[in-house]
């Protein structure tokens, strides 16, 4: 990565930083007089030595005594410090960080998140920010280490300049480590940050399909598969912790050549009168400082590194992808809606240049009508209906509700009244009575009920042991699903929509519970402008008008009556579907 990119993802760290500079400036001071207490406190050695070895004055060796344990006690006042308030800074960016990844997540189009892993985005929010955190230390260090450095150093040469000639010639050296195994660590930090992030979502994807893992026993295969990543997790970990911990050693090894010549020579120098035992202990000690600056020093551009690595994919890979549907700069709220829909030869491709997966689509649906839409799979009928509550924008054309271009108006207004039961019922972790008034946080008990009532959910409801305050469990996996279908309808009810999307509601039910949720579905959709994507085409002989896609392309149009007598697509599907269900008793006895 250029020098250039890393300079814009530290400026972002510090725009980022701003809101909380209060907290790193009082740390930063603070951290500033614990070092700067440290240095004099290892001055004053050299006094407590001579005072004791050399001078014999007890008075004298009081006094600097009692200097020592007063400086150690505002040491401890500044350590505290500088570790509550950059704490404090620290944890209050990463609160934020992470709630601006989520809100921004919240904002992004669909089509971001079907080409990436639900763990990939989990491993951003957490393993991602929280290297970022862990970060937090080079505030403390940058002023820190300096000021031992180069304070240090000053010291060592008022003790005795030639001991401090022969104590810096291996600073070169460790330089050259450092900037090594810096860049090194970089490279580690990337690699580590995307096993972690393969690691995740097979923990996901695992625990989200741990019905599907036991219906087919592959929990073996499964575990194989978590324990391959997770390897490959520990590999690129324990190659970032090799190249740190060989920092240490490294700069140790040169610290300790230095200190085993400073102590021959400084003997040398002690005997020949030119330095005391206070000056060479104290220097000892201040040498022992710059060794530990110069190490942090080094630690610094490690962590750099890995903060920059995971700000790249904070940053660039999240928080830097706009949304493909935009609002326009002020545009109005949906005024409330009749249910007038137009599709205006509406053309879609996912990709810029890709293959058109709807192809010149133009129908009505006047309010109040119920508009069934029938084909193979991929033909392209959720994507026909995601266009309507713009989860997506045509390619080319334009969908009007209510003669609006629903690319002129707020979003959220737009999908507030416009109500989806899809094939899939998500239900959040909660009560029921929680994910019926989902869109309608507000809502009375009485409208509650009545919605539930309206979906044939209130007699289920109420044989479970706590009614409508039971947990459904995470995703709804307490209860079966055509509970789970009523609950979503009634949740539909309540919100009250003028445009209902029906997305295959039925497909995935039984016969028993599709009569059920059937019934319930016809109490939704009365009065309200409907538009059923269908996969069994019985659900929908009563549709006021069907469309058949192949291709992304209307091939028939008409009610049930005409296009079973048109002969077409509808009429072979309609023959191929009822012929199934006639055979499907004669199995049922045969076996």
């Amino acid at each position: 990565m250029s020098q250039r990119v890393d300079k814009q993802l530290q400026k972002r760290l510090w725009q980022d930083l701003r809101p909380h500079v209060k907290y790193i400036v009082l740390g930063l001071v603070c951290a500033a007089g614990a070092q700067a207490i440290t240095l004099r406190i290892y001055a004053l050695t050299r006094d407590v030595i001579n005072a004791a070895q050399q001078y014999q004055d007890v008075s004298l060796l009081n006094q600097v005594s009692l200097i020592v344990i007063f400086a150690f006690f505002l040491k401890f006042i500044f350590a505290y410090g500088q570790t509550y308030y950059l704490s404090l800074a620290v944890n209050r960016f990463t609160m934020r960080l992470r709630e601006r990844v989520y809100e921004h997540l919240q904002s992004l189009s669909l089509s971001y998140f079907t080409h990436r892993r639900t763990g990939a985005l989990m491993s951003v929010l957490t393993n991602d920010i929280n290297a970022i955190s862990a970060g937090g230390v080079l505030l403390k260090d940058m002023v820190a280490a300096p000021i031992g450095l180069v304070g240090g150093l000053v010291w060592l040469f008022v003790i005795s300049w030639k001991l401090s000639l022969i104590a810096v010639i291996g600073v070169p050296l460790m330089a050259l480590i450092i900037r090594a195994i810096g860049k090194r660590m970089r490279h580690i930090g990337q690699q580590t940050q995307r096993r972690l992030e393969d690691m995740t979502a097979v923990m996901q994807e695992t625990i989200a399909g741990v019905r599907t893992i036991r219906a087919f026993a592959t929990e073996a295969a499964e575990i194989r598969r978590f324990k391959e990543r997770n390897y490959l997790s520990y590999r690129a970990m324990m190659d970032g912790v090799r190249a740190s911990a060989a920092l240490r050693p490294l700069i140790e090894l040169i610290g300790a050549g230095g200190i085993a010549f400073v102590l021959w020579y400084g003997g040398h120098q002690i005997v020949r009168g030119e330095l005391d035992f206070g000056g060479l202990g104290s220097f000892l000690l201040t040498l022992n400082l710059v060794a530990q600056s110069m190490q942090t020093l080094g630690s610094i551009n490690v962590t750099r590194q890995q903060v920059l690595a995971a700000a790249e994919r904070v940053y660039h890979e999240v928080l830097d992808v706009h949304p493909e549907v935009q609002e326009l700069p002020g545009a109005p709220p949906m005024p409330p809606i009749v249910g007038h829909v137009q599709f205006e030869k509406v053309s879609f491709a996912y990709h810029r240049g890709g293959r058109l997966v709807l192809d010149n689509i133009s129908f009505e649906m006047k309010p109040g009508m119920v508009v069934a839409v029938v084909g193979h799979s991929g033909a392209g009928k959720s994507t026909l209906a995601d266009l309507i509550p713009r989860f997506y924008d045509p390619t080319s054309g334009r969908v009007l509700i209510d003669g609006i271009d629903i690319r002129t108006v707020q979003i959220a207004s737009l999908r507030k009244q416009i109500g989806i039961v899809p094939q899939e019922t998500i239900l959040f972790a909660g009560t029921i009575r929680d994910n019926i008034a989902y869109a309608v946080p507000d809502a009375t008990e009485e409208q509650i009920i009545e919605a539930a009532k309206a979906a044939h959910a209130h007699e289920f409801i109420q044989r479970l042991e706590k009614g409508y305050e039971t947990v459904v469990g995470e995703r709804g996996v307490r209860l079966s699903g055509g509970e789970r279908q009523r609950i979503a309808i009634a949740r539909a009810i309540l919100k009250n929509p003028r445009i209902l999307i029906l997305d295959e509601a039925t497909s995935s039910l039984d016969t028993a519970s599709e009569a059920i949720v059937q019934q319930a579905l016809e109490e939704l959709m009365r009065g309200r402008t409907t538009l059923v994507i269908a996969h069994r085409l019985s659900t929908v002989v009563h549709a006021d008008l069907i469309l058949v896609l192949e291709h992304g392309r209307i091939v028939e149009r008409g009610t049930h009556q005409e296009l079973l007598e048109l002969g077409g697509v509808y009429a072979r599907l309609f023959r191929r579907q009822a012929g199934e269900q006639r055979l499907q008793p004669l199995v049922s006895q045969g076996e």
